[in-house]
C-alpha cells in the first residue's frame, strides 16, 4: 500500500469521487447531501501525492425510526476503482469510528451497496433488516456497528 495522508476536507471536495465511483448519472453539483454544512458534519479526504483517492463523510444522524442524538452515519464514502483493495476505505471508515467515538458516539451506521456488504462485515458492521432498492442507485443494506 502506498503511504496515504488523511485530511479533513469541506465538502465541495467530495463530489468529484461521489461522482466518479458512487453516481456516474449525476453531475458532481447534484451531490450535495443534506447535512454536508451542517456544523458536526466531517468530510474526510485521502491523498496519495497530493492526489485525492478516497472520501468519507460523517454526520450526526439517527437510524431510521431511531431519535438517538449520538448517532452518527456515514455517507458518500468512495475509492477510486482502481485503488480499491490497497486499505484506503478501511483508513478512511477507521477515521470515521475514530471520530464518532471521541464525540460520545453509540452507533456508526451506513446505507451500504450490497455489494459493498463484506467490506463493512470486516470492520464489524453488521445487517439490520432487510436489502432495500435506493431507487436509481441499487440494493442496499443498512448496515451499523458501535464506534
Amino acid at each position: 500500500m502506498a503511504p496515504y495522508e488523511l485530511q479533513l476536507i469541506p465538502a465541495a471536495e467530495t463530489r468529484y469521487l461521489r461522482h466518479v465511483v458512487l453516481r456516474p448519472h449525476q453531475r458532481p453539483e447534484e451531490l450535495v447531501y443534506p447535512g454536508d454544512d451542517a456544523p458536526d458534519t466531517v468530510h474526510f479526504g485521502l491523498y496519495v501525492d497530493d492526489e485525492q483517492h478516497g472520501v468519507a463523510s460523517l454526520y450526526r444522524e439517527p437510524r431510521p425510526g431511531t431519535k438517538s442524538t449520538t448517532e452518527w452515519r456515514l455517507r458518500g464514502m468512495a475509492v477510486l476503482a482502481s485503488n480499491q483493495g490497497r486499505g484506503y476505505g478501511a483508513a478512511l471508515l477507521q477515521a470515521c469510528i475514530e471520530h464518532a467515538a471521541l464525540q460520545g458516539g453509540t452507533r456508526l451506521w451506513c446505507n451500504a451497496r450490497t455489494t459493498a456488504s463484506g467490506f463493512y462485515k470486516r470492520l464489524g458492521f453488521a445487517v439490520e433488516g432487510a436489502e432495500f432498492e435506493l431507487p436509481g442507485i441499487g440494493p442496499h443494506y443498512l448496515m451499523s456497528r458501535p464506534p
